[in-house]
């Protein structure tokens, strides 16, 4: 079960997902990146991104499938407190989690995050980004479609991008399981997280799958609470 990687469609990617089901496991994933590491692989990859620029000029992120934006808003209040400039453009195609996502910009009121209803695959910015964050979103993605949208996104994508998402082991899906029979959650949650982690990477296979990609300097380490954290650094110039 844990030697490849799972390809069953989890239910929160039905275009007909329940609303409530959507809400409870963005509730779950917010709880999980909060307690358990996912904001602060973040903050740190963007720490070293914001020290390669100028002062006080605004650091430019394309988040990839923002879900919530729990991450982006976490980060911006972060950035804030330490005098970090930077705006994120967050997409995400899902209309459950884009309603999600408005609520939550709206109450932060934060002008710094900036949500687009729209498919990564597709998306054309009019200027380039400084650097790309994905978070909990690329194991939705099979290894071709991963490549693909790399590809894209050198194309309009200065510096780096940074994939945040699950480790793949059956030691990750036992944990899961009791934090989530702890939290008591609905049985369509607990489908959905499982599957995640089954959909998710281990570091050599990711490892691989990234070196397919021409003109990139490639770093893939584990994290704490069954994380994954691989950088994809694009060579100056290499940029399409």
């Amino acid at each position: 079960m844990f030697n490849s990687r799972a390809t069953t469609t989890e239910f929160i990617d039905l275009p007909d997902c329940d609303a409530a089901l959507a809400a409870a496991s963005y509730r779950f994933m917010e709880t999980v990146n909060f307690r358990f590491g996912g904001i602060q692989i973040v903050q740190r990859f963007l720490a070293v991104e914001a020290s390669k620029r100028h002062a006080g000029k605004p650091l430019r992120i394309l988040d990839i499938g923002s879900g919530s934006c729990d991450i982006p808003l976490a980060v911006s209040r972060w950035a804030r407190k330490f005098g970090i400039p930077l705006h994120f453009t967050c997409l995400e195609i899902a209309e459950h989690a884009a309603d999600i996502a408005r609520g939550q910009i709206a109450i932060a009121g934060d002008t710094a995050v900036q949500l687009l209803q729209q498919d990564a695959f597709t998306y054309q910015p009019s200027e380039p980004y400084d650097c790309a964050v994905s978070s909990l979103c690329f194991h939705h993605f099979s290894n071709a479609q991963i490549l693909t949208l790399l590809q894209r996104l050198r194309g309009f994508v200065l510096s780096s991008v940074l994939i945040n998402d699950l480790r793949r082991s059956r030691l990750a899906s036992l944990a899961a399981a009791v934090l989530l029979n702890c939290a008591g959650s609905p049985a369509g949650v607990r489908h959905d997280a499982l599957l995640s982690i089954r959909r998710g990477f281990k570091i050599d296979e990711l490892n691989t799958l990234l070196q397919k990609l021409d003109s990139v300097t490639v770093s893939v380490e584990p994290a704490r609470w069954f994380r994954i954290a691989a950088i994809i650094q694009f060579k100056p110039g290499k940029n399409l």
